[in-house]
């Protein structure tokens, strides 16, 4: 998708909310990022049910469907626009639209405990101010879970070998801010402690001859977490920040 100003996002309305309506990003395929969420959820909350969340860039509402089947039934959402699938609008407790890179998000502050962003901050003209907006409605001991383009995989690398360009960041694409892990560590580090990350392995590379061999890689690499965590960086399409306020 091409990248738009907020005049030009304004002015093709009714084909993004087609567009958006039906998107279901490769992080929310196969239930990666309701059952990651779940999982740190687990880690450092009780109650799935009244835990209070915010997803940002909640497009068609597809991950707040997928949260709410998990237990999940106190999650809001926001968007530059509205672009919630009507049989998702049940699942949002609460929407709003806002322009994450200048406009304040108007919630108070200390009001959530999870705030998820996947593959939002690539796509702002100022993610630092989304960040530090995140860190106000964050309640303290809050989670902000958010993924980023790995560019340094191999696939990363062989692209922009071939290419010239960053992999998601040529000309046409819309992700407009680039962080590196040790960028990102430094745009972070006065707000959010550290707690993991993770990579999303694309089903893409999974697949033909190579992804075979990829995969009995990976089931046997299974019973070794160092091994394990090489490969998936190695092969890793997007980057899990899991970062703790």
């Amino acid at each position: 998708m091409e990248y738009l100003t907020n005049q030009e996002i304004k002015n093709n309305r009714e084909r993004l909310r087609n567009d958006m309506g039906n998107y279901v990003g490769r992080n929310l395929q196969n239930l990666f990022a309701a059952n990651l969420v779940a999982r740190y959820h687990d880690r450092f909350f009780k109650d799935r049910s009244t835990t209070k969340f915010l997803d940002y860039g909640v497009a068609g509402g597809a991950f707040v469907a997928q949260l709410y089947q998990l237990g999940f039934h106190n999650v809001s959402g926001l968007d530059i626009d509205n672009y919630l699938a009507d049989e998702n609008k049940g699942y949002v407790k609460e929407f709003k639209t806002a322009d994450l890179s200048y406009d304040k998000v108007s919630w108070p502050d200390n009001s959530f405990d999870i705030v998820t962003a996947w593959c939002v901050l690539p796509h702002l003209e100022n993610p630092h101010f989304c960040i530090r907006e995140t860190l106000r409605i964050l309640k303290p001991g809050g989670l902000f879970i958010l993924s980023l383009p790995h560019i340094l995989s191999r696939a990363s690398i062989n692209f922009f070998l071939k290419n010239g360009e960053l992999a998601r960041y040529y000309p046409g694409k819309n992700h407009v801010s680039i962080f590196t892990p040790g960028t990102f560590q430094s745009a972070i580090s006065k707000y959010f402690k550290k707690v993991d990350m993770e990579y999303l392995i694309d089903p893409r590379s999974l697949a033909g001859v190579k992804g075979f061999i990829r995969k009995r890689i990976l089931s046997l690499a299974g019973y070794l977490p160092k091994l394990m965590g090489y490969f998936e960086k190695l092969w890793g399409y997007n980057q899990i920040w899991i970062l703790q306020k």
